[in-house]
């Protein structure tokens, strides 16, 4: 029996936990909610729950529980320093947040301490990732050539439980969402690079209509241009990884962005009123806030972008708590409060690759997409929690089976990682549509 430590058990950790308590592994949870930890351990006897900051005190954890292996579920904030712990203690890491520079910087220690880790193994990434490269493999292997890639990916609410303005409810931690409006991002166009620097992508959205759903806005999603190596289409002449989002969604991040409400500075907030918060940003009176966030704005009092902060009540009253410190928390706090499912909502994923293909010996090029659509149970675990939270524990578990093996850290654009993960994601129900190569 193997030993694993899950630091954190949030939105998408009971479907990993519970996957690795049914491979027989032993996994100690830990969080700082108790209620978190008695829903994904579900009362597994070989499930032991922690409370405590899992993030604070991963070296001591480490050091005490001498974990075969450790999976990291925190805020993408923590994964450098976990990285580093589990380097010092030569334990394998798997974690699905993105690769930064801070665990770049450890691939050459990873790899002579003879330890395997796998980030952006999640749904976006992860799932994306291993698609696009079976995909790239298949073309590769009937000689044909990458002219374009464009790869979409959305965790939404289902249709019928999109039932606010803002088009959105939490499937994961309100902090990482609110992060993301200020998130850099590149693509690749005609061969050159295009960058959208601090939020700036979501004044350049794009509408995609995915069939039997309906249409959806498209914004650049952080720096796509690694992946030209990463997939292995160095030919390729554009280059777009994008999320999917209902429309309205990027005017209102861009209003949110020019007032600053997604700062992470601190600020002396807790108690004022909501609308003093507001004045502060628009330099007016707190009598004033209506008339002049339409004026700083370019807006009518009947724009979607106006109706949705007052429905958001930031045009209230109400007093901000004090555990408020940054405009970021008051946004987080809000959004904890009112983008929220009731326990029978369904939420929707959406995956969608298109390739523009040079087909061998012959001047036509060949379309090719496939979309995964997938819905969450109601009264179950969502979408996200299964896409997000299955592709850790399979990799997880297939590192302690001993069938990856190789050191070092490596995202799941390598075989060995991507066909085993995909072929047991099948196994569970989410079999990802292939697209049909027929030249």
């Amino acid at each position: 029996m193997k030993s694993i430590l899950v630091l954190g058990a949030g939105r998408v950790a009971r479907p990993c936990v519970q996957y690795l308590l049914g491979k027989g592994h032993a996994v100690t949870a830990v969080d700082l909610a108790r209620k978190n930890l008695d829903q994904v351990l579900g009362g597994h006897p070989q499930g032991t729950g922690l409370l405590g900051d899992a993030g604070r005190e991963a070296a001591a954890l480490v050091a005490t529980r001498h974990p075969d292996l450790v999976v990291c579920l925190l805020p993408p904030r923590f994964m450098g320093p976990v990285a580093r712990i589990c380097l010092e203690a030569r334990v394998p890491l798997v974690h699905p947040a993105y690769l930064d520079e801070e665990q770049r910087s450890l691939s050459a220690g990873f790899e002579a301490a003879g330890v395997t880790m796998l980030p952006e193994l999640g749904l976006d990434p992860g799932i994306d990732h291993m698609s696009a490269a079976r995909t790239v493999r298949r073309i590769r292997n009937l000689g044909g050539r990458v002219r374009s890639f464009r790869s979409l990916c959305g965790a939404l609410p289902a249709a019928e439980a999109n039932t606010n303005p803002w088009g959105y409810k939490l499937s994961w931690a309100p902090e990482s969402l609110i992060g993301a409006s200020l998130r850099s991002a590149a693509i690749l166009e005609g061969g050159l690079a295009v960058h959208r620097p601090d939020g700036t992508t979501y004044r350049h959205p794009e509408l995609e209509e995915i069939e039997g759903l309906g249409w959806f806005e498209v914004y650049a999603n952080g720096d796509s241009l690694p992946y030209r190596e990463a997939y292995g289409i160095p030919e390729v002449r554009d280059l777009y990884r994008g999320t999917l989002r209902y429309l309205g969604w990027c005017e209102t991040i861009c209003a949110m962005n020019r007032l600053r409400l997604v700062s992470g500075e601190p600020e002396d907030l807790g108690g004022i009123p909501l609308r003093d918060l507001l004045a502060r940003r628009l330099g007016c009176g707190s009598d004033q806030v209506e008339g002049a966030f339409c004026a700083a704005l370019g807006l009518e009092r009947h724009s979607a972008v106006f109706l949705r902060f007052a429905w958001l009540d930031f045009f209230s009253r109400r007093p901000i708590p004090t555990s408020c410190a940054t405009p970021q928390d008051v946004v987080s706090w809000l959004f904890g409060e009112k983008l929220v499912y009731t326990p029978e909502e369904r939420d929707l994923v959406v995956l969608r690759d298109q390739f523009l293909v040079e087909v061998p010996g012959s001047a036509k090029l060949l379309r090719l997409r496939s979309t995964l659509v997938d819905f969450g149970e109601p009264g179950g675990d969502s979408s996200v929690a299964r896409t997000t939270g299955l592709p850790p524990a399979i990799g997880a578990h297939l590192i302690l089976e001993g069938r990856i093996r190789t050191p070092g850290i490596h995202t799941p654009v390598l075989p060995e990682i991507y066909e085993p993960i995909l072929e047991e994601l099948a196994a569970q129900g989410h079999e990802l549509p292939r697209v049909l190569l027929d030249w």
